[in-house]
């Protein structure tokens, strides 16, 4: 490729835009890099020593050191993020990278890169790219798949009329194989458009390529994003006709867009027709349709006094409280249909364990209710019960976890015994027989106390008792270490 070191000293991008559009590339350069050596650290610390450079031969050696040091996947993982955050040293380390001994030509980086010069004002820099790249290919069907991936580059930074003369030459080019067809349909999809996705898809049947239930699903998803949800709802029954059935990521994908325009309505007759079919929801599911329900929302986010602390009172607060009369419906068909809960609680002869990673606040909110309820009915319980929320190491967004304040603050209302761990931050745990004790003295909201006239009964009177035992127990600890402690 063309000399490059000019663009050490490039200013980075404005502040507003140094993401725009991206996210439609993200998926692609994080498969490229899927599997990396590269922790967040190391490439932080990459990042901080670039910051820290003043001149250009400076900020040459770092890069050259770290390719050279590192792995071909810890390499690729850092270019993946430079790439992505649109850092101006991401020129340069594509350059250290090229001249590495393992190198391999990529066609997702080669176009990923060209955007980028394109979008910094370095346009001849990038046709060179983009023309030598195509040179070194060797069949029709290599230089087809790189003009679909600089399609999806260049119209993820909004270089729209460029992407559209790739797209014009790619269509005087004799397609062939399935391999090609699916990237062209992927690529119009991520530039938004369903029409000419379709019609590749229709194209892709004529030329006897079967399609997969992925082609079909982006050009609903596609449609769904624009609005059109008659056209997605078409493009999904259509698969039946090629043979395909309908699976997981299809279903998700029609509540993903339902769930964007908070159709819950629609929402809730997917939900049942995918009982119906033995089609059970899935994380991603659990958390797009329980974050498009605003009233849950806003309890999961407010953890207001009333704060319903079981699922039956949920539904019934919703139905009495949302402004949307199918919400409350809608959540209790997601809780009956879902078997997200099953897939998050690990048992074992040890440990009960309700792992919360991947979920939302909302969802965990929502999926806290149903594990208390199915804690209630089990017979027996290993040693110890843990609720593992993390402590956000593995997440691009840093400070207090959201997640598991949420999980403190439901735990806490409902009186739990579990508490973080001492050896880990991000693990909520109790013992087995304060967990049985806990869970005999049942709990409610606020709003079930006082909608409840009758006086106690002796049935009820000695969980009341327990219960402000284990409390005032809990408010002396502290102070009966210390005295312990000091004598």
């Amino acid at each position: 490729m063309p000399a490059v070191a000019a663009t050490l000293s490039a200013p980075a991008p404005a502040a507003g835009g140094r993401r725009r559009g991206m996210k439609l590339a993200e998926a692609s350069l994080r498969r490229a890099a899927s599997g990396g050596g590269s922790s967040w650290r190391s490439e932080r610390r990459l990042m901080s020593e670039l910051e820290r450079t003043v001149t250009a031969g400076a900020a040459e050696r770092v890069i050259r050191s770290y390719v050279g040091s590192k792995s071909e996947r810890a390499a690729l993982a850092a270019l993946s993020r430079l790439l992505m955050d649109s850092d101006p040293f991401a020129v340069p380390f594509y350059e250290a990278v090229t001249q590495a001994r393992w190198f391999k030509w990529s066609s997702i980086h080669a176009a990923a890169v060209a955007a980028l010069l394109e979008s910094n004002g370095s346009t001849e820099e990038s046709r060179s790219l983009v023309s030598s790249s195509a040179s070194r290919l060797e069949s029709s069907s290599e230089v087809a798949l790189f003009y679909c991936d600089l399609m999806a580059a260049f119209s993820s930074r909004g270089l729209r009329d460029r992407a559209m003369d790739f797209y014009a030459q790619l269509r005087t080019m004799p397609l062939s194989g399935r391999k090609a067809y699916a990237a062209m349909i992927k690529s119009l999809c991520l530039m938004g458009l369903a029409g000419e996705a379709e019609e590749a898809l229709r194209e892709m049947v004529s030329q006897g390529y079967q399609p997969e239930a992925f082609q079909f699903g982006s050009v609903a998803k596609c449609y769904g994003k624009a609005g059109s949800l008659a056209e997605m709802e078409r493009v999904i029954a259509s698969m039946s006709d090629a043979g395909i059935r309908l699976g997981t990521g299809a279903a998700n994908i029609v509540l993903s867009c339902y769930s964007s325009c908070r159709d819950h309505s629609r929402m809730l007759t997917w939900l049942k027709k995918m009982r119906k079919l033995r089609i059970a929801p899935t994380t991603k599911a659990f958390n797009f349709v329980l974050n498009s329900c605003h009233t849950v929302a806003s309890m999961a986010q407010e953890l207001g006094p009333s704060l319903p602390l079981s699922t039956p009172e949920l539904v019934e607060k919703l139905k009495s409280a949302s402004p949307w009369p199918a919400e409350a419906e809608l959540v209790q068909e997601l809780v009956a249909s879902s078997s997200v809960l099953h897939k998050a609680m690990e048992w074992s002869e040890s440990e009960v364990k309700l792992n919360l990673h991947g979920f939302s606040t909302t969802a965990t909110y929502v999926l806290m209710l149903q594990w208390a309820d199915a804690l209630k009915h089990r017979s027996a319980l290993p040693l110890e019960v843990s609720v593992v929320c993390g402590i956000g190491k593995h997440s691009d967004v840093r400070g207090e976890p959201k997640v598991r304040a949420l999980a403190q603050t439901v735990l806490s209302r409902m009186g739990s015994p579990l508490r973080l761990s001492t050896r880990n931050k991000g693990r909520l745990v109790a013992k087995r027989d304060r967990v049985k004790q806990w869970l005999a003295t049942g709990w409610s909201s606020p709003v079930a106390d006082e909608s409840t006239h009758e006086p106690p009964n002796g049935s009820n009177r000695q969980p009341f008792l327990l219960t402000l035992l284990r409390k005032l127990g809990q408010a002396l600890s502290p102070f009966l270490q210390l005295s312990q402690g000091e004598a």
